[in-house]
């Protein structure tokens, strides 16, 4: 054949190869989309609002914040008085009442004891016993609001997640077409002699690594499918798919006020103040401990059952007259072993515990929301970077197809031009999706609550 036929018949050739591209291409988006419509439809709000409803974690930190509403209630108990009701059987047989009873003979009379006994004062002992309730139970409120803001988190990255992964299988599914595309067209080319062995086995190579990368992305986007029911609090798989929620964005502040922001409103530090607090309040509970005790007591007795003989009751009653007691206790603590002392030392540890615990999250705080703020500047710098080669693929590809309608291109070329735009294209998106997920952990690290 001659280097003119040659040169015509690759002509013919590459525009009948363009033309096919360009029908594919034209299609590809239709199968990819009805590709990407396979699962249940879900949106960003449901998501959220699941997780927050069924969550076990959420509900486990509302039952401790309840539990411990009660128990300030049971520290407020001591306030009011305490009024009990005994009934005691009874057996006799000593003077009684000033007599003796007849020849030594025991007798079984009962007695009904109410007793009613009101403290009039501790000296602190049970205002700081419930102080420290009341802390704690402000600490279980705020773990209460940690546990939302962990719950609504990974629910966001979940969605995130999961939307990510179905552009990656997308950009995966249309790369092993572009691939088994050029692997025909190296074989044609190659049985017509104009190609080289070296062409279809690279080819082949090409078809495979796509197709081992689609697998991997739908096998990460069922992982991802998973996470997002787990994150709902759900234990029903079902193929959830998104329906493109934007997410709503949080403050962009400079670093140093999102740290000030996170200091005052993220719950965790907030809850870990509160333990201090009471720490304190316990400190100062067991310290009283030493002081007096003073309180008011009201004793009743009521016998029956007692010979008239005894009691001087009225034949046949059998009923002794009601006696009752009434006075003020005072109740000084002397020595109890050194109990108080070592219980107070203990109860200090704790509190200096508490305090560099504490210290200790406030330390960590500062060091995430500063490492995801350098880490949110730099995937901002890598989508720019993203967004330009995506640019440049475009006009790649534009410069490709007007060569290849003229047969200066071969269709290998072509379609690694259009593979090039794809790639660009799902990395730019998939590297967006990265930095929600990075603004996702910006937000729960400062306390930032996003509402619907």
């Amino acid at each position: 054949m001659s280097a003119r036929a040659e040169r015509g018949f690759t002509s013919c050739w590459g525009w009948i190869f363009y033309v096919g591209t360009g029908i594919l291409v034209a299609f590809l988006p239709l199968g990819t989309l009805m590709a990407a419509e396979e699962g249940v439809p879900i949106d960003r709000k449901t998501v959220v609002q699941a997780a927050l409803s069924s969550h076990p974690l959420v509900s486990i930190a509302y039952a401790r914040s309840r539990a411990q509403t009660e128990k300030v209630g049971v520290a407020q108990a001591d306030y009011y008085p305490h009024l009990t009701l005994s009934l005691d059987q009874l057996f006799l047989n000593s003077a009684f009442v000033g007599g003796v009873f007849p020849d030594y003979q025991p007798i079984a009379p009962e007695m009904l004891n109410p007793t009613l006994t009101q403290e009039i004062t501790a000296f602190g002992r049970r205002h700081f016993r419930v102080r420290a309730e009341r802390f704690r139970l402000r600490s279980r409120k705020e773990e209460l609001a940690e546990a939302r803001l962990a719950v609504s988190f990974r629910a966001n990255l979940a969605y995130d997640q999961l939307a990510m992964f179905e552009h990656l299988v997308r950009g995966a599914r249309k790369n092993e077409e572009d691939a088994a595309l050029h692997l025909r067209m190296a074989q044609e080319r190659l049985a017509r002699g104009f190609g080289v062995v070296t062409d279809v086995t690279m080819a082949r190579l090409l078809l495979e690594k796509t197709r081992l990368e689609r697998i991997r992305q739908e096998n990460a986007l069922e992982k991802a499918r998973a996470d997002l029911v787990y994150a709902m609090g759900r234990d029903t798989p079902v193929p959830y798919r998104t329906d493109g929620s934007p997410r709503q964005g949080g403050p962009d502040w400079p670093v140093d006020a999102l740290t000030a922001y996170a200091l005052r409103h993220r719950p965790l530090i907030l809850a870990a103040r509160a333990r201090d607090r009471e720490s304190e309040n316990r400190v100062d509970e067991i310290r009283t401990r030493n002081y007096p005790h003073l309180s008011l007591f009201a004793q009743g007795f009521l016998l029956w059952g007692v010979p008239a003989t005894i009691s001087g009751a009225p034949p046949g009653s059998g009923l002794f007259l009601p006696t009752f007691q009434s006075g003020v206790a005072l109740s000084v603590p002397i020595f109890v072993g050194g109990e108080i002392l070592h219980d107070t030392e203990r109860a200090r540890m704790e509190a200096k515990k508490e305090s560099e615990k504490t210290r200790l999250v406030r330390l960590r705080v500062i060091r995430n929301v500063r490492k995801l703020y350098d880490d949110l500047e730099t995937q901002r710098e890598t989508i720019s970077l993203d967004q330009a080669r995506y640019d440049h693929a475009r006009e790649n590809l534009r410069l490709v197809e007007r060569r290849f309608s003229r047969g200066l291109v071969d269709g290998v070329t072509a379609v690694d031009a259009e593979t090039e735009v794809l790639t660009s294209r799902e990395r730019l998106i998939a590297d967006r999706f990265r930095l929600s997920m990075i603004q996702d952990g910006l937000d729960r690290e400062i306390g930032y609550f996003r509402g619907f």
